[in-house]
């Protein structure tokens, strides 16, 4: 084709399928273009927000606050853990925390202050961590159980099959079952009541309320029994030593 003197070679007259090429072009950035006006906002998380299906990740996913506090609870977390001188207790408190209450928020204002709450057990958790107890002093020794008790256990209860010193990092709670009110220690998977509320003084009780607290741990050393039917829990026979981290 020639040219003429208006041509030149940068503007040559565009053929009819290139024409058209460029008007489909157009029109895809245009719709991709509607697309991105008309979609929902999404903002980052600790997980993926693409495959959110539960109504409380939706929220997250579309709230920039709570996809922010999501992304500091997941970075302190992940600092607890590191350090947690019990990593599986570390996880069943986050599991838990999940499954309640942040899984039962049904709008964001519940999403908040559980993630706000969450987020401040953390930051406790993590000034008091590693977790160095002092050694060469108990925070408290719990004498053995009075024999009458013992003797009243001893005789419903399975037998023993064997008896084991027993070191454990964990923490104290306060709790109730069928026997009644005691204080025991948890510790993951492990749990174990330390002491029922009737062989404890007013002045242990008010000890053990001291240490009772969810962030905190304690070492725990005791003699563990396994009775007959596989079993176990602390002997009431021995005495309980409880050492603390030094404020």
């Amino acid at each position: 084709m020639a040219l003429t003197g208006a041509q030149t070679p940068g503007h040559l007259p565009k053929s009819s399928s290139t024409t058209k090429t460029n008007m489909k072009t157009t029109i895809a950035f245009s719709l991709v273009a509607i697309s991105l006006v008309w979609m929902p906002h999404v903002h980052s998380a600790s997980f993926d927000c693409a495959k959110a299906k539960t109504k409380v990740d939706k929220l997250v996913c579309g709230d920039p606050k709570l996809s922010g506090l999501d992304d500091k609870l997941t970075a302190l977390y992940n600092k607890v853990l590191a350090q947690s001188p019990v990593p599986e207790d570390t996880k069943q408190q986050q599991r838990e925390w999940v499954k309640d209450p942040r899984n039962l928020c049904k709008n964001a204002d519940c999403l908040e202050r559980a993630y706000t709450n969450r987020i401040s057990d953390l930051q406790e958790q993590l000034e008091k961590l590693p977790f160095k107890p002092v050694l060469d002093k108990p925070l408290i020794v719990l004498p053995s159980s009075p024999a009458e008790d013992r003797d009243a256990a001893a005789k419903i209860g399975p037998a023993i099959v064997k008896k084991e010193p027993l070191e454990l990092i964990g923490r104290v709670s306060e709790d109730h079952d069928v026997a009644g009110a005691n204080f025991a220690i948890n510790s993951g998977k492990r749990y174990y009541v330390i002491r029922y509320a009737w062989d404890l003084t007013d002045a242990q009780k008010e000890v053990l309320n001291k240490i009772e607290d969810p962030n905190q741990y304690v070492l725990l050393k005791a003699q563990l029994v396994t009775y007959k039917d596989g079993s176990k829990a602390i002997d009431p026979d021995s005495e309980v030593q409880i050492f603390a981290q030094l404020q």
